[in-house]
């Protein structure tokens, strides 16, 4: 603040506020504003005491990027658009991947993520120019499907030289460098994926283990598969994580309801509120989306699970569900992430 003094026509106690003011600029109080300072008179005696002001702290901006790892239910089968779209335009100005291959259990996905790690072996054990070289050996088929025939690819480095992997029909593998390298690739080298290294620091929603249902280890393999996940974000990590849903046939007692039961159970206990519920839908979540159940949705109900009329035709599909029904998952996934302050 400058003032400018013409006369000397000020009472005798100028000489004293001029210096308190000096007092405040200088000892950094600065929660004290210049017009409080204006503001001040002979009349005001009292000592006012040093502050130690800290500096502000610098934060860097959050990723907004919203990553959804999953199956085909992340993908939106059965609708026509990944349930992750409609996700990211409730809440804006969010960025979206969405990263499901179908058929694929939980430790497949959890490679693709990043939790879990890549090792590999190549034939010759070292890369050959530019050439495509065939991996002879695999931690995890992570890019496969029981159910597709295209190529699927991810980009990542190993020993520091950056690669393609490319999986082809028949679960054929191979890597193909970017640029001309002879390296040695040991057995069982790691390979770092490009794509989940930069999705570290996103909001991740995590949706495993429909395709493990009815499978040995099922259990095991979904939890240890989100535990890796979870541990590999960035922390403080920000996640869901979203229960399993039943199939269309899965009505309570049966023996897969059951299992589907216990582990939707442990993962709400793990996860606590970062858990989203794949249980029925509620009154009011039918409400919200302007759907009116039917006599048969009503009896899906009564048997704790999805009704028919949210899901895609259950006569020629009995997993995935509709854009209705992907939008009763989207709305407990929006609910959740503006719940945390994601």
């Amino acid at each position: 603040m400058t003032e400018k003094h013409t006369t000397n026509s000020h009472n005798e106690g100028s000489d004293s506020l001029l210096s308190r003011r000096r007092f405040f600029l200088t000892t950094g109080a600065a929660i004290f504003t210049t017009t409080i300072l204006a503001s001040c008179s002979k009349e005001e005696d009292e000592v006012i005491p040093e502050t130690e002001i800290p500096e502000k702290e610098i934060i860097p901006d959050r990723d907004k990027t919203l990553a959804f790892f999953g199956d085909s239910l992340t993908i939106g089968a059965g609708g026509t658009a990944p349930y992750g779209n409609i996700v990211a335009a409730a809440l804006q100005g969010r960025p979206v991947v969405s990263d499901g291959i179908v058929g694929q259990g939980a430790a497949s996905i959890a490679v693709r993520q990043g939790g879990t790690p890549l090792k590999i072996s190549v034939e010759g054990n070292k890369l050959d120019g530019i050439k495509p070289v065939k991996i002879t050996k695999l931690s995890n088929q992570f890019l496969s499907t029981p159910f597709r025939k295209e190529e699927y690819s991810r980009t990542g480095t190993i020993n520091g030289v950056r690669c393609t992997i490319r999986r082809t029909e028949g679960e054929v593998y191979t890597i193909t460098p970017d640029t001309v390298s002879v390296i040695d690739i040991p057995a069982d080298s790691e390979f770092l994926l490009e794509g989940a290294s930069k999705l570290k620091t996103a909001t991740q929603i995590l949706w495993y283990g429909r395709n493990n249902i009815g499978k040995p280890g099922a259990e095991e393999e979904i939890i240890a598969s989100l535990a890796s996940s979870v541990a590999y974000i960035t922390a403080p990590a920000r996640y869901v994580v979203l229960g399993v849903l039943t199939e269309a046939d899965e009505n309570k007692g049966s023996d897969n309801y059951n299992t589907v039961l216990a582990i939707n159970g442990k993962l709400a206990a793990k996860y606590g509120d970062a858990y989203v519920k794949m249980t029925p839908p509620t009154d009011a979540e039918l409400a919200a989306i302007g759907y009116k159940p039917t006599a048969d949705d009503l009896t899906d109900l009564a048997n704790l699970n999805f009704p028919r009329g949210l899901r895609a035709d259950i006569t020629t599909d009995d997993i995935h569900l509709n854009d209705k029904g992907y939008q009763i998952v989207a709305n407990r996934v929006i609910e959740k992430l503006k719940a945390l302050k994601y």
